[in-house]
């Protein structure tokens, strides 16, 4: 009896082993599948701007006054920055869950309107590293008409997913956001206007 009991937990032992190794191959595939696609994007779309192409900008869907580019069948809004993360990254100018497993998508607003709020998966090469930012840290994002946006840190915060008001309606210059490992929270970075 305590032979087959010592089986069976070392069984389920290995699967779980087994099924955390599986994931963990997963993630990093993901993981590496985002940055090769980050960094493909912010390419193609800084060689856009330096060639002028005016032609394939349209007026976003969201915001008039706000410009999209096609690339390779998604809208995006620019890139965005983060010297301290060593990150740059392409911005779709929406977003849904199969959207920011390519890239960080434009949750709401614009910064015509000074009001912009960026979601991304919590890939490391995304905003994985969201929660190290500290205040004061820079922020930079490019739009398609190559006008800068320069943001400093304000805050650094946790948030429930139904917080939804608490980003949309912030007054908030840029908000950044991703969800906490699990999924529980949202890791939520509010930034200001550099000045």
């Amino acid at each position: 009896m305590k032979r087959k009991l010592a089986i069976t937990f070392m069984s389920v032992g290995f699967i779980l082993i087994f099924s955390a190794m599986c994931l963990l191959i997963y993630n990093n595939y993901e993981n590496r599948k985002a940055q090769n696609s980050s960094d493909a994007l912010v390419e193609s779309i800084r060689l856009s701007m330096s060639e002028g192409q005016s032609g394939d900008v349209t007026a976003d869907p969201f915001d008039d006054e706000m410009k999209v580019r096609e690339i390779d069948g998604y809208g995006y809004i620019g890139y965005l920055s983060i010297p301290s993360l060593n990150l740059d990254l392409p911005v779709m100018s929406e977003w849904d869950y199969s959207r920011l497993k390519i890239s960080p998508c434009r949750y709401y607003g614009s910064t015509k309107t000074d009001h912009l709020v960026i979601a991304a998966h919590n890939y490391r090469v995304h905003f994985g590293y969201l929660g190290n930012l500290e205040q004061g840290d820079s922020v930079v994002f490019t739009d398609m008409e190559s006008e800068v946006h320069r943001y400093r840190v304000d805050s650094v915060e946790l948030l429930m997913p139904t917080d939804v008001d608490k980003v949309k309606d912030s007054g908030d210059n840029l908000i950044l956001y991703t969800c906490t490992y699990g999924g529980a929270k949202r890791i939520t970075v509010r930034c200001s206007y550099e000045k």
